[in-house]
């Protein structure tokens, strides 16, 4: 077999693969016996099929058949001989076969690229710090309350922000009545935003049995395209009208948190520790993601196979999907690519970094930090060995752990060579950060 390998541009390869016609009558004679012993022809004996007959027959069949035989062998070999990995599927050109000739073909592909990253030497990176305060768990209470509230029926004349009304409605455009416009007996907390902006605020001042239009507009990056940027006008029945009553903090309160002592005191401390794990998680992603935004800035010309970005974007595709209950029904190339392919580029270019990082650094899987993050995940939950057991039973689940070790050690080592500047953030804008990304 001869391999000619080329390099069209930085990432790409072909190779030009010819198979002596011998080896390819060698592979025929091989596919051909194999079927002699299967076919079965009228006025001969199953397996005593004449070489010549099968060959009549079935020899322009099998001479096609074994075409990506040869073709994925040659690869296979060539590609191993040479050490090269492609990214995704191969593009198949210039195919010759003929009978008793060389068969040949061309491979064009993409490789993942031979970097030698750019460290953070000298680098400037934030690193956000944020302390749990009494004002904080008294807002997490206030929250928890909240989400708790009681409603009933309000004897106050007119609708204000916070009350809960149920209405009858209806939108029009440009006279019509549209798709997805009207609803019955639903349930809206003034003062939500849950509506297009000027809805909620229309029904302020309300009364319940008071009917009302009101004129809004669509917002213009709606998600109904033929609504964007329209105006409307929405008839309006108040049906009921509700106040919403905040529950004590009291011994039944505390307990429906699973505080079996119902006091106060244990209720904070419970709290405090369930709001510092979920922040020093959330501090611990907030930084690396930091660490990762300047080593890609860092090395921002790094080239990156357009085969891992597309395969990339077929799985935020999928994600995205499962993530909405779309179901297999769906089909996600009904998705457009570029909503995914920033996100997409951003991973593939992150992997490829973090990888030769890991290289140059000489760095090795820290298995004390994986027991230490698989611990820290299970005390979360109630069954602590339960999860624990889950990681470790399972090799792919363990892989994804691995992966975040290793992380967390390339953005340890990185910082060490940046020059790192501490931020200091409240609680709340840590979590409304992290609700953002």
């Amino acid at each position: 077999m001869q391999v000619v390998l080329e390099s069209p541009s930085a990432l790409e390869r072909q190779f030009t693969i010819t198979v002596p016609a011998a080896d390819v009558e060698i592979e025929f004679e091989s596919k051909l016996k194999d079927t002699a012993k299967r076919v079965r022809i009228d006025g001969f004996r199953p397996g005593k099929v004449p070489a010549s007959v099968v060959r009549q027959r079935y020899g322009q069949a099998i001479r096609q058949e074994i075409v990506s035989d040869l073709m994925e062998k040659a690869l296979g070999q060539a590609l191993s001989e040479h050490d090269v990995k492609p990214v995704g599927q191969p593009t198949i050109d210039d195919v010759t076969f003929e009978e008793g000739q060389d068969f040949s073909f061309k491979a064009t592909f993409e490789t993942f690229p031979e970097i030698d990253p750019e460290l953070l030497d000298g680098v400037e990176i934030e690193q956000t710090k944020c302390k749990i305060g009494a004002a904080d768990i008294k807002e997490m209470i206030a929250t928890l309350r909240e989400q708790r509230k009681s409603w009933k029926e309000s004897a106050r004349a007119q609708a204000k922000d916070g009350d809960r009304v149920t209405i009858n409605f209806e939108g029009f455009v440009d006279g019509e009545a549209f798709e997805g416009g009207k609803g019955e007996d639903h349930a809206l907390v003034l003062g939500s935003g849950s509506m297009i902006p000027g809805f909620e605020d229309g029904i302020v001042g309300m009364k319940k049995g008071e009917s009302r239009d009101i004129e809004v507009t669509f917002p213009e990056d709606y998600h109904a395209e033929e609504l964007k940027g329209k105006a409307a006008t929405f008839k309006i029945d108040v049906t009921k009208l509700e106040r919403g009553e905040l529950p004590p903090v009291d011994e039944e309160f505390i307990k429906a948190f699973g505080v079996e002592s119902g006091t106060e005191a244990d209720f904070k401390a419970e709290l405090k520790e369930q709001m510092q794990r979920e922040l020093s998680m959330t501090l611990k992603n907030m930084n690396k993601t930091a660490v990762f935004d300047a080593l890609l800035e860092k090395n921002a010309e790094a080239p990156v196979p357009q085969a891992a970005i597309a395969s990339e974007i077929q799985t935020l595709k999928h994600q995205a999907v499962e993530r909405f209950g779309g179901g297999q029904q769906f089909d996600v190339n009904q998705l457009p690519d570029e909503l995914f392919k920033e996100q997409a580029e951003r991973r593939v270019r992150l992997g490829i970094l973090l990888g030769a990082t890991v290289k140059k650094l000489e760095l090795v899987v820290d298995q004390d930090r994986i027991k230490a993050l698989i611990d820290e995940m299970a005390s979360a939950y109630d069954d602590p060995d339960q999860v624990v057991n889950f990681y470790y039973s399972n090799e792919e689940n363990l892989k994804q752990v691995e992966a975040l070790a290793v992380e967390e050690q390339v953005a340890e080592q990185l910082l060490k060579k940046a020059t790192t500047q501490s931020v200091e953030m409240s609680y709340a804008d840590v979590m409304k950060s992290r609700q953002a990304q």
